[in-house]
């Protein structure tokens, strides 16, 4: 009898290690990470001119307008396959001083060049990839 319960708070501590690894451990990221790029947002392609967004591989973002508008807003990105984690500051950055929330876009279908999310409010937001130099800096100005 005294084996028995010996075991038991082993078997328990055991078990509780492998729950809380399992639980706490991060979810491997996707293996599609594939958005670094220039990607043009609207309902139809236009690399040419208009909104878009540029996922840095770094992890950031800029909010810009194609052909050489420099950003109006800027965050974070983190590609969980499911969806877009992201935070989001526009210029002027009034907010500078309160954290950012991390929002989601949720990842309705996926392609190598078109994106189809749905935004926290729950409006559709497209993206379409741009080749390279659909971005170009502001005339003007000199290269770095």
């Amino acid at each position: 009898m005294r084996a028995k319960l010996i075991v038991l708070p082993i078997l328990l501590t055991a078990t509780s290690a492998t729950v809380a690894q399992d639980v706490a451990a991060p979810a491997p990221p996707p293996a599609q990470s594939y958005l670094p790029g220039v990607w043009a947002l609207g309902e139809t392609r236009n690399c040419e001119a208009g909104p878009a967004w540029v996922f840095l591989a770094d992890g950031y973002y800029v909010e810009v307008t194609l052909p050489n508008s420099g950003p109006s807003a800027v965050g974070l990105w983190r590609d969980e396959g499911g969806a877009i984690a992201y935070t989001h500051s526009h210029m002027p950055f009034a907010d500078r001083n309160a954290p950012n929330e991390l929002r989601r876009l949720i990842v309705e279908e996926r392609a190598p060049d078109r994106l189809a999310t749905r935004n926290y409010r729950g409006v559709a937001r497209i993206f379409h990839r741009c080749p390279p130099g659909a971005l170009r800096a502001p005339d003007g100005q000199a290269a770095h």
